[in-house]
C-alpha cells in the first residue's frame, strides 16, 4: 500500500483562490453528470474569462454516499469540490508533481483503509404473466423448436418481447429461441 502524506497536498480552496487572484473575471461551471441512489458524478469547465465560449479545463469526480463521514450528508458536495480541483490541476492550478488535491488524496486513504463496496444489484421483481400470455408463450416455444429461419426467431423475439420470460415448465420463450439459435449456428 502506497504511503503519502496529506500535508504534500494542497486544497481544492487554496487552487481557487489561485485561479481567482490570476483570473477575476474566470468561471469555474459544475454539473451533475450522472446520479443514483448511491453515488454521484460531476463535472467541473474552467474558464479564463466570462466571455469564453469554450473551457481551458475540464475535470470529474466520483462520490459515492456513505463512503465516509461527510458523504453521508455530503457526497454530492463532496463530488462537486473535487471535480473542481481536478479541473483546476488541468489547467495548471496544482503543485508541482502533485496533481490531486488533499481531498481526492483523502479519498485515497479512506479507500485503502475502507476497500469501495460492489454497488448492490436490484433484484427484479418477478412478472406476472395472465394465463393468455402463458398460453400464447407455450404455444410459440412448440413453434420455435422447428423454426429453422434466423429472421422468424427474431421476429418471435421482437414481437412477443412482453413474454420472453414467461416460464412454461422449466424453460422460457427467451430459452427457448437462445437455445434453437445456438443449434441451428453449431
Amino acid at each position: 500500500m502506497a504511503k503519502f502524506n496529506l500535508d504534500d497536498y494542497e486544497t481544492v480552496e487554496v487552487r481557487l483562490a489561485r485561479f481567482w487572484k490570476k483570473h477575476p473575471e474566470g468561471r469555474v461551471l459544475t454539473d451533475l453528470v450522472f446520479h443514483d441512489e448511491r453515488r454521484f458524478i460531476v463535472k467541473a469547465e474552467i474558464f479564463f474569462t466570462r466571455e469564453d465560449i469554450h473551457a481551458v479545463a475540464t475535470g470529474y469526480a466520483e462520490e459515492i454516499v456513505g463512503a465516509s463521514p461527510v458523504n453521508r450528508t455530503s457526497a454530492l458536495e463532496n463530488g462537486e469540490t473535487s471535480a473542481i480541483g481536478r479541473a483546476l490541476a488541468n489547467c495548471g492550478f496544482s503543485s508541482e508533481g502533485k496533481r490531486p488535491s488533499r481531498q481526492e488524496m483523502e479519498k485515497v486513504e479512506r479507500y485503502q483503509n475502507e476497500p469501495r463496496k460492489p454497488i448492490p444489484v436490484k433484484e427484479k421483481p418477478a412478472q406476472v404473466f395472465s394465463a393468455d400470455q402463458l398460453a400464447r408463450a407455450e404455444a410459440l416455444i412448440e413453434q420455435v423448436t422447428a423454426i429453422s429461419d434466423m429472421e422468424v426467431l427474431r421476429a418471435i423475439w421482437t414481437e412477443h418481447g412482453e413474454i420472453l420470460d414467461a416460464k412454461v415448465g422449466k424453460t422460457t420463450l427467451k430459452d427457448r429461441i437462445n437455445t434453437r439459435v445456438k443449434e441451428l449456428s453449431a
